[in-house]
């Protein structure tokens, strides 16, 4: 990937970010719409803040993981081992994901609302892989759901502490607008042109 493509993909990027932090801040905290034409524009221009600041957080859990991608791959010269150790990681994501949060929020309660976040998440990450293998092919299915999925949840840890609906919300949507986006370009940039 050359400088222009990256920093392509880092503008677009903060663009999506942004604008996912304004839908995600009229879907949870609405109460900026009911009020002034100032503190619409006020509550809009704090939602696109927060959302280019997810957004940065996105393209370094991004980075992060293209740079343990390529190590593990440079370490194991073996891309099937490479890729059942993202399937074992994401199998002992989902589990820390019910059982941690279940562990600290959820004593006495049914389990099945800490199931319902992971699952979410699971399939979001599923139909994107789904997508990306239509655009690339079937070797991008693992590292696309591992991604989509372990990297997207360690970026979310901090509004998933909150152990509030709206946290968790206001955080993921424009977390998944921003990490979907990256995956599904990721190719286009980093084809050889001739």
């Amino acid at each position: 990937m050359n400088l222009r493509n990256y920093g392509w993909l880092l503008g677009t990027t903060l663009l999506v970010g942004g604008i996912g932090g304004v839908l995600a801040g009229f879907l949870v905290a609405g109460e900026h719409l009911g009020g002034s034409v100032g503190n619409f524009f006020v509550g809009t221009l704090v939602n696109l803040l927060v959302g280019l600041t997810i957004a940065v957080l996105a393209e370094m859990g991004f980075f992060a993981y293209m740079t343990l991608n390529y190590l593990m791959l440079s370490l194991l010269k073996n891309m099937k081992l490479w890729k059942a150790i993202q399937v074992v990681l994401i199998l002992f994501t989902a589990f820390d994901m019910v059982y941690l949060r279940y562990t600290a929020f959820g004593q006495g309660e049914a389990i099945w609302p800490y199931l319902l976040v992971p699952l979410m998440l699971l399939a979001v990450a599923v139909v994107a892989a789904y997508a990306k293998v239509r655009l690339t092919n079937s070797n991008a299915w693992i590292p696309t759901v591992f991604f989509l999925f372990v990297v997207t949840s360690i970026e979310w840890v901090p509004g998933l502490r909150q152990n509030n609906a709206s946290s968790a919300l206001f955080m993921i949507v424009p977390l998944l607008f921003c990490n979907i986006w990256q995956v599904l370009h990721l190719h286009r940039l980093t084809q050889k042109t001739s």
